[in-house]
Protein backbone atom coordinates (compact mmCIF):
# COMPACT_ATOMS: atom_id res chain seq x y z
CA UNK A 1 0.00 0.00 0.00
CA UNK A 2 2.82 2.66 0.75
CA UNK A 3 4.58 1.60 -2.76
CA UNK A 4 1.06 2.80 -4.52
CA UNK A 5 0.96 5.96 -2.42
CA UNK A 6 4.22 6.84 -3.16
CA UNK A 7 4.09 6.44 -6.92
CA UNK A 8 0.44 8.38 -7.84
CA UNK A 9 0.44 11.41 -10.01
CA UNK A 10 -1.95 13.85 -9.63
CA UNK A 11 -4.08 13.44 -12.87
CA UNK A 12 -5.75 16.55 -12.61
CA UNK A 13 -2.59 18.87 -12.92
CA UNK A 14 -1.60 16.19 -16.13
CA UNK A 15 -4.29 18.14 -17.73
CA UNK A 16 -2.90 21.33 -17.90
CA UNK A 17 0.80 19.92 -19.08
CA UNK A 18 2.08 20.00 -22.50
CA UNK A 19 5.24 17.80 -21.89
CA UNK A 20 5.26 15.09 -19.74
CA UNK A 21 7.61 12.91 -18.14
CA UNK A 22 6.97 8.88 -18.73
CA UNK A 23 5.88 7.94 -15.47
CA UNK A 24 2.79 11.15 -16.05
CA UNK A 25 2.21 9.87 -19.49
CA UNK A 26 2.20 6.55 -18.35
CA UNK A 27 -0.62 7.04 -15.77
CA UNK A 28 -2.48 9.18 -17.95
CA UNK A 29 -2.89 6.25 -20.50
CA UNK A 30 -3.11 3.80 -17.33
CA UNK A 31 0.06 1.17 -18.27
CA UNK A 32 3.48 0.53 -16.62
CA UNK A 33 6.37 2.83 -17.43
CA UNK A 34 8.01 -0.74 -19.10
CA UNK A 35 4.68 -0.72 -21.61
CA UNK A 36 4.96 2.92 -22.69
CA UNK A 37 9.17 2.44 -23.17
CA UNK A 38 8.40 -0.86 -25.35
CA UNK A 39 5.76 1.45 -27.58
CA UNK A 40 8.11 4.68 -27.69
CA UNK A 41 11.00 1.87 -28.75
CA UNK A 42 8.32 0.33 -31.15
CA UNK A 43 7.54 3.82 -32.68
CA UNK A 44 3.98 3.80 -31.97
CA UNK A 45 4.71 6.62 -29.34
CA UNK A 46 6.64 9.70 -30.08
CA UNK A 47 9.13 10.41 -27.26
CA UNK A 48 12.02 12.99 -26.69
CA UNK A 49 15.13 11.43 -25.01
CA UNK A 50 17.19 14.15 -23.70
CA UNK A 51 19.72 12.88 -21.90
CA UNK A 52 19.98 9.75 -19.32
CA UNK A 53 16.32 8.98 -17.67
CA UNK A 54 14.74 12.33 -19.22
CA UNK A 55 12.62 11.13 -21.77
CA UNK A 56 9.79 13.59 -22.25
CA UNK A 57 6.26 13.12 -24.10
CA UNK A 58 4.33 15.50 -25.59
CA UNK A 59 0.32 15.85 -24.39
CA UNK A 60 -0.78 16.39 -28.13
CA UNK A 61 1.38 13.08 -29.30
CA UNK A 62 -0.48 11.00 -26.71
CA UNK A 63 -4.16 13.13 -27.60
CA UNK A 64 -2.97 12.36 -31.49
CA UNK A 65 -3.56 8.43 -30.40
CA UNK A 66 -6.98 8.69 -29.30
CA UNK A 67 -8.09 10.25 -32.82
CA UNK A 68 -6.48 7.37 -34.88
Amino acid sequence: MHYLKMNKVDLNNLNEKEILTVKEAAALLNCSTRSLYRHINDGQIKAANLGNRLTRIKRSDIDWLFKK
